[in-house]
């Protein structure tokens, strides 16, 4: 089979992951169940058909609106399954079909991990910290693209450390909290899957990033006359400096 061909697969499995990512995210915020129940309109629950389930192509089809057409559905949705349906054959050609593998739940992990706190400044324990577990069990396996166990388990404890003591330290600066303890976890979770060298340069990468964001959203409150605090969902910048860390700086670093 033609290289396009598995390149185009991959596309149509990441867009699928993609839909599955906004489902899991969306349902953990209303609290509703994301593996039993089937896929409805989120405007009127009716149960959806296969043709109005389809990932891109259903989004378009509606015009970025619900099958029954009485809600708009965030422009994100979309976003997110063409993120996932680019970023797969992205990371198979840049992993290689034996570090692959392992990369997919991880990036699906990462997925529901940054729509969540996008919108519910929500990072789940069942994503974090059952990832750093599936990592820690893939490590112990000898499965290629992970550290060793003794790598990851040190990955997870200086995960922990670096963001804990950070805010520890920011906490008796300010008097209160930087960071939730959600991204604690998260951290943790990258340290497992990443080991630790990459820790230091995704925080690094991930703040640099969140403070020029937290600046623009100063000056675009001041500019509408808007009071309080920029809340920044800091684990939407570990998230995207974590991929970028596993697709390309350990390769780069090899070559």
């Amino acid at each position: 089979m033609p290289d396009f061909y598995y390149y185009a697969l991959l596309a149509v499995t990441g867009s699928c992951l993609g839909s599955f990512a906004n489902v899991v995210a969306l349902r953990h915020i209303a609290g509703g169940d994301w593996v039993r129940a089937p896929s409805s309109c989120f405007a009127c629950q009716r149960r959806l058909r296969f043709s109005e389930n389809l990932p891109i192509i259903s989004w378009l089809r509606h015009g970025g609106r619900c099958a029954c057409g009485d809600r708009r559905l965030p422009l994100h949705y979309l976003g997110v399954e063409l993120a996932l349906g680019a970023l797969l054959p992205l990371a198979f050609w840049r992993l290689g079909a034996d570090d692959f593998p392992a990369a997919v739940p991880f990036i699906l992990l990462l997925s529901i991990i940054f729509l969540t706190d996008l919108e519910a400044f929500i990072i789940p324990d069942r994503a974090s910290l059952g990832g750093a577990g599936l990592g820690l069990v893939f490590a112990a396996l000898d499965t290629p693209g992970l550290p060793d166990l003794k790598q990851a388990l040190l990955g997870g404890l200086c995960g922990f450390a670096l963001i804990y003591g950070t805010n520890a330290l920011y906490r008796l600066w300010r008097h209160r909290d930087g960071m939730g303890f959600g991204d604690v976890k998260l951290m943790v979770m990258l340290g497992v899957w990443l080991g630790p060298t990459s820790l230091l340069p995704i925080l690094f990468a991930a703040s640099m990033a969140g403070a020029v964001f937290r600046i623009a959203m100063i000056f675009a409150q001041q500019n509408r006359q808007q009071t309080g605090p920029a809340q920044v969902p800091f684990g939407c910048f570990l998230v995207p400096a974590a991929l970028g860390w596993l697709l390309f700086v350990p390769y780069a670093l090899a070559a």
